[in-house]
Parts: C-alpha cells; structure tokens; sequence
C-alpha cells in the first residue's frame, strides 16, 4: 500500500516538473517574440525614418488630416445622393474618395523622394504635354453642365494638372536664369505659354482655372523680381473684359454667372439657384452646425453637394466654428509652405514651394468667396476636401514638390543666410 502510495506521488512530482518546464519554455518563447516583435518595430521605424528623414512633417500632418476631413465629409454630402438611386449603395462615394486619398498619399510620398533639381531637364516636355491633353479635352469631351472639363473615356481634368505644370515650368524657366524676367524673349516665352494654357482652359470654358494659372504664373514672376507696373497689363485686361461682358451680354454662361452673383435670390430657380442654397445652408448651420451628417441642402437641393459647394455643406453640419477651424488649418499649412519656400537652398525651391502656396491659397479663396456669393460662381475644388481623382492627385503632387524642397532646406533659412552673407 506504502509502494503504490509512492508511486502515486512520484508520478505527480515529475507531471508537476514537466509541466514547469513547459511553462518556463513557453515563457521563454513569449519573451523571443515580444524582443523579435520589438526589434521588428525598431527596424521598421527606422525604415520609415530614413524615407521620411528631413521632410517638414508639420506639412504632412496637415495634408493627411484635411483630407481625412474631406473623406468624412464627402461621405456625408453624398450620402443622400446614394441612397436615392435604383441601386442604394451608401458608400459610393465614401469607398472612391478613400481610394483616391490613399493613392494621392502614395504618389505624394514618390513625388517628396523625386530630386526637385531633375523638373529643369522635363519643364518643356511638361509644356507640351499639358497643352496636348488641353486640346484633347477640346476635341473629345462632351459637354456636361455648360462646361467639357475632361477627357472621354479616361475621366482625368488635366486643367488640374496643368496649374502644377505651369508652376514647374515657370520655376525652372526664371531659375535657370534669372535675367529671363528682364528680357524680351524670356517675358515673351512666358506670356506665349500663360496665354496659350489661358485660351484653351478659357474655352472650355473653365474661366476659374484659367485665373487661378495666370495669377500662380504672374507670382512666380513677382517674386524673381517681375517690375510691378507689368501689373497693369492683366488688370486691365480683367476690367475690359468684365466691361464687355456686361454690355455685350455675351458669352451668356460668364453674363449669367456674374449678374446672378450680385444677387443670387433675383432668378432664385435659375442661374443663383446653386448660390443661394449654399447661402441658406451656410445661414442655417448657424454657429455651431446641425450636427455631422444632418445636413438638410445636401437632400436634393443643393446639387452635387459633395463636389465645389461642399463647403456649405460643412457650414451647415459644423456651423461657423467648424468653418472657422477648418480655415485655421488652411491658413497653417499655407503658413508651413510658405516657411519651407523661404528656407529653400536655392532659387528653384523657392520658386516651386511659392508657386505652391499661390495655387492651394488662391483655390481657397476663390472656393470660399464663390460659396459665400462674393465672387461670381465658377466651378473650382476645395483643395483636399471637394470629391474628385484629378483635383486629390494634383494637389498631392504638389505637396510632394514642396516636401522635397523641404528635404534640401537651408539649416538656418534662406532669408536669414543671405542676410548674413551680405552683412
């Protein structure tokens, strides 16, 4: 009875020991994964680092939150709009504005690793390139809304584009040598190519894209040192224009736009239609908004509330705070572009990072101004919120020249070091 008893205990002893050795294994092993997990981060995060090493993340932070803002508010705007249909799919829109988000991010990051200095070999290449699909859009679009924006079958506007190729080719033209702002020929060279992209953009018509490419040009300029009085010369070309199409009433798409602009309530139910619901959706958010997704203009009566209007949308859902905050980041991300421009190594880098922050100010503005009726209504994107591929891509790319320029940075400034160097 003593023997078996024994035998009974030492069986347990040994069942305890064993399963003690595989606790202590399986601890060990626990241990190797998390050291194995942890040095799989490190070496991760300094994979990362190296890519992202030197760029202003100040940029890249305000980039990513606009437009996960945007990807939230375009699903919101256009959710009514999904439902509506033959076939509801709720997250049409949501599902496509992520893709294109994702994919400008991407090519944004390619873009940011591209030596900014290699733009100068291509800047004709990227003239003629833009002028060819401009004339495409000419000869193959068809109309939709008054206006041929894009190219049949592939669905790209490369008027989007065209405003960042403008900004390489006028950068690399007065950086290669800056006596061209001063010269007859290098003036000539940059009015033939400003007036060719004007006319056809112009044509299609797209009048809003055309004055945000000539202003970001005429900047560019400004800043290499272009004699202020040139000045004259657009602006007189502005007043005479609008003169005309005021008397002459012709073309009648402009003529309508602007006298429904200085009261948008006159032809309610016809060209201030889409003006006057974003100007009641803006009114009825109120200050701080109905609350995300609780829009009522986005319910049919403001059309494609998700697209150039989609600010009312914001107004009405977020209410003046939100606008407010929402510019605020506008304003310091502008503020953040125009810091890189400023520390720029050379005068490429700050043509570029400058011709940049003309374009995503100006395209805020304008936007701005056309929602609220204090411009004449046109057809232009909020920058990283407004549904769309191209406008998404172009700004993206944008981004990604500016981070460039800002990988290359002088350490203390470019302003601060050429005040030294002359002291």
């Amino acid at each position: 009875m003593h023997k078996r008893d024994a035998e009974v205990e030492n069986k347990k002893s040994r069942a305890e020991k064993a399963a003690t050795r595989r606790a202590i294994r399986r601890e060990r092993r626990g241990k190797t994964e998390k050291v194995n997990a942890v040095d799989e981060m490190k070496d991760f995060g300094r994979g990362l680092s190296r890519v992202v090493s030197g760029y202003d993340f100040g940029v890249v932070a305000f980039v990513i939150v606009l437009s996960l803002f945007g990807v939230a508010m375009v699903f919101s705007a256009g959710y009514y709009q999904t439902i509506n249909t033959a076939h509801p799919d709720p997250t049409y829109y949501l599902v496509r504005q992520l893709i294109w988000v994702g994919s400008g991010l991407f090519v944004m990051l390619i873009v940011a690793n591209f030596d900014y200095h290699y733009y100068s070999k291509i800047s004709y290449l990227i003239v003629l390139v833009s002028i060819v699909l401009l004339v495409l859009v000419i000869m193959t679009s068809s109309t939709v809304g008054g206006a041929q924006r894009g190219i049949r079958g592939i669905g790209v506007t490369p008027s989007e584009f065209s405003k960042v190729g403008m900004i390489v080719f006028t950068s690399c033209f007065l950086a290669s040598d800056p006596s061209n702002i001063r010269t007859p020929r290098g003036l000539i060279v940059l009015l033939a190519v400003m007036g060719v992209h004007f006319y056809l953009i112009v044509r299609q018509p797209n009048l809003s894209t055309a004055i945000v490419i000539v202003a970001i040009m005429i900047s560019i300029m400004l800043v290499a040192g272009l004699n202020y009085l040139f000045m004259v010369i657009p602006l007189a070309g502005a007043v005479a224009g609008y003169m005309y199409i005021m008397a002459a009433k012709t073309p009648a798409h402009w003529y309508d736009r602007i006298s429904s602009f200085r009261d948008p309530f006159a032809d309610f139910q016809g060209s201030g239609y889409q003006v006057s619901q974003g100007l009641i959706a803006l009114g009825n958010g109120g200050l701080r908004g109905l609350g995300f997704g609780r829009s009522i203009a986005k319910n049919l009566y403001l059309p494609e509330p998700q697209n150039d209007f989609i600010l009312a949308v914001i107004g009405e859902e977020l209410g003046y705070i939100g606008f407010v905050i929402l510019m605020l980041v506008y304003i310091i991300l502008l503020f953040r572009i125009f810091m890189v421009a400023l520390k720029a190594k050379d005068r490429l880098g700050f043509y570029l990072a400058t011709g940049v922050g003309v374009m995503l100010g100006l395209q805020v503005v304008i936007n701005v101004a056309v929602v609220t009726s204090s411009m004449p209504a046109t057809g232009i994107t909020l920058p990283f919120i407004s549904y769309g591929g191209t406008s998404i891509w172009s700004f993206m790319i944008a981004m990604g020249i500016v981070l460039n320029v800002s990988k290359k940075r002088l350490p203390r400034g470019r302003v601060r070091a050429e005040m030294e160097a002359t002291a």
